[in-house]
Protein backbone atom coordinates (compact mmCIF):
# COMPACT_ATOMS: atom_id res chain seq x y z
CA UNK A 1 0.00 0.00 0.00
CA UNK A 2 3.20 2.46 1.11
CA UNK A 3 4.48 1.42 -2.29
CA UNK A 4 1.56 2.28 -4.65
CA UNK A 5 1.49 5.63 -2.68
CA UNK A 6 4.92 6.67 -3.76
CA UNK A 7 4.32 5.82 -6.90
CA UNK A 8 1.31 7.63 -7.41
CA UNK A 9 2.75 10.85 -5.71
CA UNK A 10 5.92 10.19 -8.11
CA UNK A 11 3.68 9.54 -11.10
CA UNK A 12 1.67 13.17 -10.03
CA UNK A 13 4.86 15.26 -9.53
CA UNK A 14 6.21 14.27 -13.35
CA UNK A 15 2.99 15.22 -14.55
CA UNK A 16 3.20 18.33 -12.74
CA UNK A 17 6.51 19.19 -13.93
CA UNK A 18 5.77 18.11 -17.91
CA UNK A 19 2.93 20.49 -17.38
CA UNK A 20 4.71 23.16 -16.13
CA UNK A 21 7.45 23.20 -18.95
CA UNK A 22 6.85 24.63 -22.08
CA UNK A 23 8.37 22.99 -25.48
CA UNK A 24 11.32 25.08 -27.12
CA UNK A 25 10.37 25.37 -30.63
CA UNK A 26 13.50 25.73 -33.30
CA UNK A 27 11.29 27.69 -35.69
CA UNK A 28 7.75 29.17 -35.62
CA UNK A 29 5.59 27.10 -38.36
CA UNK A 30 2.98 29.62 -38.28
CA UNK A 31 2.57 33.37 -39.75
CA UNK A 32 1.57 37.12 -37.64
CA UNK A 33 -0.80 40.22 -38.87
CA UNK A 34 0.62 43.18 -37.05
CA UNK A 35 -0.17 46.92 -37.15
CA UNK A 36 -1.90 49.88 -36.01
CA UNK A 37 -5.13 51.68 -36.55
CA UNK A 38 -5.43 55.29 -36.89
CA UNK A 39 -7.71 58.24 -37.18
CA UNK A 40 -7.48 60.62 -40.15
CA UNK A 41 -5.23 63.24 -37.54
CA UNK A 42 -2.70 60.35 -36.97
CA UNK A 43 -4.31 59.83 -33.32
CA UNK A 44 -4.57 55.96 -32.70
CA UNK A 45 -8.12 54.53 -32.03
CA UNK A 46 -8.53 52.31 -28.95
CA UNK A 47 -10.71 49.30 -29.00
CA UNK A 48 -11.19 49.11 -32.81
CA UNK A 49 -12.30 45.42 -33.99
CA UNK A 50 -9.35 43.94 -36.52
CA UNK A 51 -11.29 40.87 -38.63
CA UNK A 52 -8.44 38.78 -40.14
CA UNK A 53 -10.32 35.59 -42.56
CA UNK A 54 -8.69 32.67 -43.90
CA UNK A 55 -10.03 32.87 -47.39
CA UNK A 56 -8.67 28.71 -47.17
CA UNK A 57 -10.20 27.62 -44.64
CA UNK A 58 -12.69 30.06 -43.69
CA UNK A 59 -11.48 30.67 -40.27
CA UNK A 60 -12.15 34.17 -38.59
CA UNK A 61 -10.07 35.95 -36.22
CA UNK A 62 -10.81 38.94 -34.72
CA UNK A 63 -8.80 41.12 -31.91
CA UNK A 64 -9.19 44.65 -30.49
CA UNK A 65 -6.67 47.39 -30.66
CA UNK A 66 -4.62 48.71 -27.41
CA UNK A 67 -4.67 51.93 -26.22
CA UNK A 68 -1.97 52.89 -28.83
CA UNK A 69 -3.83 51.95 -31.29
CA UNK A 70 -1.79 48.95 -32.52
CA UNK A 71 -2.95 44.72 -32.75
CA UNK A 72 -0.79 41.71 -33.14
CA UNK A 73 -2.68 38.41 -34.46
CA UNK A 74 0.34 36.05 -33.90
CA UNK A 75 0.41 32.44 -34.76
CA UNK A 76 -1.50 31.48 -37.99
CA UNK A 77 -1.87 29.13 -39.78
CA UNK A 78 -0.11 30.52 -43.28
CA UNK A 79 -2.73 30.67 -46.43
CA UNK A 80 -4.58 33.84 -48.21
CA UNK A 81 -6.09 36.21 -45.54
CA UNK A 82 -8.03 39.61 -46.13
CA UNK A 83 -8.66 41.60 -42.88
CA UNK A 84 -11.06 44.27 -42.14
CA UNK A 85 -11.35 46.92 -39.73
CA UNK A 86 -14.12 48.93 -37.76
CA UNK A 87 -14.77 51.46 -35.12
CA UNK A 88 -17.81 53.22 -34.27
CA UNK A 89 -18.11 56.42 -36.06
CA UNK A 90 -15.58 55.34 -38.55
CA UNK A 91 -16.24 54.01 -42.29
CA UNK A 92 -15.47 49.99 -42.07
CA UNK A 93 -12.12 49.88 -43.51
CA UNK A 94 -11.56 46.51 -46.09
CA UNK A 95 -8.43 44.71 -47.05
CA UNK A 96 -8.09 42.25 -50.13
CA UNK A 97 -6.58 39.03 -49.86
CA UNK A 98 -2.75 38.62 -49.29
CA UNK A 99 -0.72 35.43 -48.78
CA UNK A 100 1.41 34.42 -45.97
CA UNK A 101 3.92 32.17 -45.60
CA UNK A 102 6.05 30.34 -43.24
CA UNK A 103 7.59 32.89 -40.82
CA UNK A 104 5.90 36.10 -42.38
CA UNK A 105 4.82 39.12 -40.70
CA UNK A 106 2.31 41.15 -42.82
CA UNK A 107 1.95 45.06 -41.33
CA UNK A 108 -1.06 46.60 -41.90
CA UNK A 109 -1.14 50.18 -41.41
CA UNK A 110 -4.54 50.91 -41.02
CA UNK A 111 -6.06 55.10 -41.19
CA UNK A 112 -10.15 54.96 -40.64
CA UNK A 113 -12.28 57.40 -42.29
CA UNK A 114 -14.82 59.41 -40.66
CA UNK A 115 -17.90 57.98 -41.48
CA UNK A 116 -21.02 55.27 -40.81
CA UNK A 117 -20.22 51.85 -40.04
CA UNK A 118 -22.32 50.55 -42.17
CA UNK A 119 -19.84 52.64 -45.01
CA UNK A 120 -16.82 50.16 -45.97
CA UNK A 121 -14.12 51.69 -47.79
CA UNK A 122 -11.79 49.04 -50.27
CA UNK A 123 -8.10 49.39 -49.78
CA UNK A 124 -7.03 49.00 -53.43
CA UNK A 125 -3.25 48.29 -52.04
CA UNK A 126 -1.90 44.97 -51.20
CA UNK A 127 -0.13 44.40 -47.42
CA UNK A 128 3.40 44.60 -47.44
CA UNK A 129 4.71 41.61 -46.67
CA UNK A 130 8.26 42.44 -44.92
CA UNK A 131 10.22 41.27 -42.04
CA UNK A 132 11.12 44.37 -40.69
CA UNK A 133 11.05 42.97 -37.00
CA UNK A 134 14.27 40.43 -37.76
CA UNK A 135 16.92 40.19 -40.45
CA UNK A 136 16.39 36.92 -41.25
CA UNK A 137 16.73 35.69 -44.88
CA UNK A 138 14.80 32.80 -46.30
CA UNK A 139 12.89 30.95 -48.63
CA UNK A 140 9.45 28.14 -48.92
CA UNK A 141 10.37 25.08 -51.77
CA UNK A 142 6.43 24.04 -51.59
CA UNK A 143 5.29 20.91 -53.79
CA UNK A 144 4.78 22.76 -57.01
CA UNK A 145 8.38 24.15 -56.90
CA UNK A 146 10.10 20.75 -56.51
CA UNK A 147 7.72 19.14 -59.25
CA UNK A 148 8.29 21.57 -61.84
CA UNK A 149 12.44 21.59 -61.57
CA UNK A 150 13.89 19.32 -63.12
CA UNK A 151 16.84 17.23 -61.03
CA UNK A 152 17.76 14.49 -63.51
CA UNK A 153 19.90 13.07 -60.64
CA UNK A 154 16.91 12.68 -58.28
CA UNK A 155 18.91 14.32 -55.56
CA UNK A 156 16.68 16.44 -53.33
CA UNK A 157 20.03 18.38 -51.89
CA UNK A 158 19.88 20.32 -54.81
CA UNK A 159 16.95 22.26 -53.98
CA UNK A 160 18.78 23.58 -51.07
CA UNK A 161 20.47 25.98 -53.59
CA UNK A 162 17.29 27.77 -54.28
CA UNK A 163 17.53 29.46 -51.06
CA UNK A 164 19.20 33.01 -50.73
CA UNK A 165 22.70 32.63 -49.34
CA UNK A 166 23.12 29.17 -50.39
CA UNK A 167 25.92 28.03 -52.74
CA UNK A 168 28.00 25.03 -53.98
CA UNK A 169 31.75 25.61 -54.58
CA UNK A 170 31.27 22.47 -56.50
CA UNK A 171 28.50 22.13 -58.78
CA UNK A 172 29.42 18.87 -60.39
CA UNK A 173 29.16 17.21 -57.15
CA UNK A 174 25.61 17.89 -56.92
CA UNK A 175 24.96 15.76 -60.19
CA UNK A 176 26.40 12.83 -59.23
CA UNK A 177 23.09 11.89 -57.79
CA UNK A 178 23.97 10.87 -54.32
CA UNK A 179 24.05 12.88 -51.05
CA UNK A 180 26.73 11.32 -49.20
CA UNK A 181 29.85 11.22 -51.53
CA UNK A 182 32.79 12.47 -50.32
CA UNK A 183 32.45 15.98 -51.40
CA UNK A 184 28.76 15.15 -51.53
CA UNK A 185 27.59 17.96 -53.42
CA UNK A 186 27.09 19.93 -49.64
CA UNK A 187 26.22 23.29 -49.83
CA UNK A 188 27.42 25.97 -47.90
CA UNK A 189 25.03 28.38 -46.64
CA UNK A 190 25.53 32.00 -45.57
CA UNK A 191 29.84 31.11 -45.81
CA UNK A 192 29.58 27.82 -43.24
CA UNK A 193 30.63 24.86 -44.02
CA UNK A 194 28.77 21.19 -43.29
CA UNK A 195 31.79 20.49 -41.19
CA UNK A 196 35.24 22.19 -40.45
CA UNK A 197 38.33 20.99 -41.83
CA UNK A 198 40.71 19.19 -38.98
Amino acid sequence: MRQSMKVGFALLVLVGVLGVLQPAWGQEVTAAIVGTVTDPSGAPIKDATVTATDSDRGAVISVRTSDAGSYNILRIPVGTYSLKVSAPGFQTAAYPAFALQLNQTARVNVEMKVGQVTETVEVTGSAPVLQTQTTEVGTVIDARTSDNLPLATRNYVQLTLLSPGVISVDPHSMNLGSNTAEEGGRPYINGNRANLER
